[in-house]
């Protein structure tokens, strides 16, 4: 039973992972890296733009030896998961290439496995039933992590829609009140100005 306690933890703690938030100013280029010490480990990358223009970043990842290995224009989110085919440093870039004079804050995630998955269906097998409740509950987590991630997008850019509805409507209004007084004041001088000049001629 220690045994399984044991294994449920490191599976749980299996993977480094760093979530950041950065504002990303104008013509701005930002990397972060990620070490993997051996072939093999599985490397994960998720980001997405919170705020700021029209929600879209330019990105590129780059492995060891700067050999390309993702790279995007305009995306909004973006979710990879990879094998480190050779030891060495990974690179995450963005770059706000698009924007003239807006900022962009993206959220981001970059996680390394410390453990290569058992991808052999025999040894899979052989896994008794607690193992595999352990496995699919932490597939499950891991998944619930990524829907929480995309609700929070979603969540922001939709407050960001109805604060700059609401703006829009409040200028709107103000606008449209400031006519009306205009124009009652220019009606009360135009019915003034058109008295006086009646009894002008009497």
């Amino acid at each position: 039973m220690l045994k399984k306690l044991v294994f449920l933890f490191a599976l749980l703690a299996m993977a480094n992972a760093v979530t950041l938030r950065k504002w990303i100013a104008s013509h701005e280029k930002a990397c972060y890296y990620a070490s993997a010490d051996a072939p093999g480990k599985k490397i994960s990358f998720y980001f997405a733009v919170q705020r700021g223009g029209n929600y879209d970043i330019d990105y590129d990842v780059e492995g060891p030896n700067n050999r390309q290995l993702f790279k995007g224009e305009a995306e909004r989110e973006g979710d990879f998961i990879f094998t480190a085919t050779q030891a060495g440093e990974y690179a995450f870039c963005f770059k706000n290439g698009l924007s003239t004079f807006t900022d962009k804050l993206v959220e981001f995630d970059i996680a390394v496995e410390d453990e290569k998955r058992d991808d052999d269906i025999a040894k899979r097998e052989k896994r008794d039933e607690v193992m595999n409740s352990v496995v699919s509950i932490a597939g499950d987590l891991h998944l619930i992590t990524k829907f929480m991630k995309y609700f929070r997008t979603r969540e922001n850019r939709n407050f960001a829609t109805v604060s700059s509805t609401e703006s829009r409507v409040w200028w709107f209004s103000a606008l449209q009140s400031l006519s009306v007084v205009v124009v009652a004041v220019i009606q009360v001088y135009a019915i003034q100005a058109l008295f006086t000049a009646k009894r002008t001629r009497l």
